[in-house]
């Protein structure tokens, strides 16, 4: 399962096409986190976690643009990370 504009554009409830660039920049901006978190590329068969967790993220920017909330901050990236840490390549951690 990959991630998708339109999956995006369905999660946030956007029904315009205005934000597609924008939204396009916070898929690449989770995807980039959420890969070097598990330090594997999730181009192809992105696990369901690793989706709900790069939507998760994308919800939170999305939403909190104009109001960084360091609360939900925390609260999005430890949802983020204990969905993505069962898929991490742990020998390339370090």
């Amino acid at each position: 399962m990959s991630l998708s504009l339109d999956a995006v554009k369905t999660h946030l409830r956007i029904q315009h096409d205005e934000e597609d660039e924008y939204l396009k920049g916070l898929v690449r901006q989770a995807q980039a986190a959420a890969e070097d978190f598990c330090r594997v590329s999730l181009e192809e068969n992105t696990p369901e976690p690793a989706v709900l967790a790069m939507l998760l993220m994308i919800g939170h920017y999305y939403e909190n643009r104009d109001n960084p909330d360091k609360q939900a901050y925390i609260a999005m990236r430890m949802a983020f990370e204990s969905l993505l840490y069962p898929h991490r390549d742990e020998a390339k951690m370090f």
